[in-house]
């Protein structure tokens, strides 16, 4: 007998999005489809331009507070200076109705969905940049 075994011994032991379900392909095809028909892809390439562009800005004004904007669509991050103020950027937004994920030791990240429109950005980037100035105007040495 073979050592190699064809299925796995325990269930869901391969688990992925669609577990190789044909139903879920349907899904996965009409999600597609919505993607083609909507161009939802030229969106997330517009709305991250202005992202990033955005978050470039505010490396200018609020440095050393925050740096090192990058991304590609609207898959971006920012470093801050430091872990504790990333969870004070975070917190803030929050208090604010923005939820904004912390990644790795000092960076905010934003995974929007992909009908995330560059008016989207503009109402997140005012946010953080209140949010910066608050932070700014309360600690010393900057």
């Amino acid at each position: 007998m073979s050592k190699f075994i064809s299925s796995p011994q325990l269930p869901l032991r391969v688990f992925n999005t669609w577990m190789g379900d044909p139903g879920k392909t349907l899904l996965l095809q009409a999600i597609l489809d919505v993607i083609k028909k909507e161009n939802l892809l030229e969106q997330v390439n517009k709305s991250g331009k202005r992202l990033l562009d955005g978050m470039k800005d505010l490396e200018k004004e609020f440095c050393p507070l925050v740096h090192s904007s990058r991304g590609k669509g609207t898959f971006i991050a920012i470093s801050a200076r430091s872990s504790e103020i990333r969870d004070d950027i975070v917190q803030r937004m929050y208090k604010k109705g923005i939820i904004t994920g912390g990644c790795g030791v000092d960076s905010l990240r934003l995974r929007p969905a992909l009908v995330f429109q560059e008016h989207h950005a503009d109402i997140y980037l005012d946010t953080l940049r209140s949010v910066l100035r608050d932070i700014k105007q309360n600690t010393k040495n900057l």
